[in-house]
């Protein structure tokens, strides 16, 4: 499994610019899955299946564009991935606030918070509502994880990158394996204000 995971890291991290803009809904979801695969920590905080919460902003057209387009991806994903034995489970979420979305995150045991366009003011409180519930924070802006969130999928110019939090994964629970952490961008900018840290491609001499 884990090295399903690095190729497939490895490979979004490759992707030119004009990909990297338009990673479909299926790879994204794919990623998240991926990610969680390296959580060492994912069996003690998942329950029966691992579920993912899609919060959206509902009434904005790009975030229930985005919603509906992942929920898909994740019901075609489900058909044939499971991570750490358990099946996969999407569930679309309206942002009604952060005691709503930990009762929520609560009853499903959800493991993992997707944040979909729209809702980069309410960052932290969503993130707040997720690290009590020891749910992972994901999203598709790096703007959310300067805001707080763990994880985020980001434009690195003539690649993508997976941007990492690592003290914020923890602290929402998650055990992140150190291989992952050797493919990803590690941002330390909430602790330390010295923000993200790019790893360069493969060969490149920096």
């Amino acid at each position: 499994m884990r090295r399903l995971v690095a190729t497939l890291l490895a490979s979004l991290l490759a992707l030119p610019l004009a990909i990297a803009a338009g990673v479909s809904p299926g790879q994204r979801a794919l990623l998240l899955l991926r990610v969680l695969a390296y959580d060492r920590a994912l069996r003690s905080r998942a329950g029966d299946a691992v579920q993912v919460a899609v919060v959206y902003q509902a009434g904005a057209a790009a975030s229930e564009a985005e919603r509906d387009d992942l929920l898909v991806a994740f019901a075609d994903v489900a058909r044939t991935v499971v991570v750490g034995g358990r099946p996969v489970r999407a569930v679309p979420v309206p942002w009604r606030g952060g005691a709503e979305l930990e009762a929520l995150l609560a009853a499903r045991r959800a493991s993992a918070v997707y944040a979909c366009p729209g809702l980069l003011e309410a960052a932290g409180e969503i993130e707040a509502a997720a690290r009590r519930q020891r749910a992972l924070t994901f999203a598709g802006d790096g703007a959310f994880v300067e805001r707080g969130f763990a994880v985020a999928l980001v434009d690195r110019g003539r690649r993508a990158g997976v941007l990492v939090a690592p003290a914020v994964a923890a602290a929402e629970g998650a055990d992140l394996d150190s291989a992952l952490l050797s493919l990803a961008e590690l941002y330390d900018g909430g602790a330390t204000g010295a923000g993200p840290r790019p790893r360069p491609p493969a060969g490149d001499p920096r």
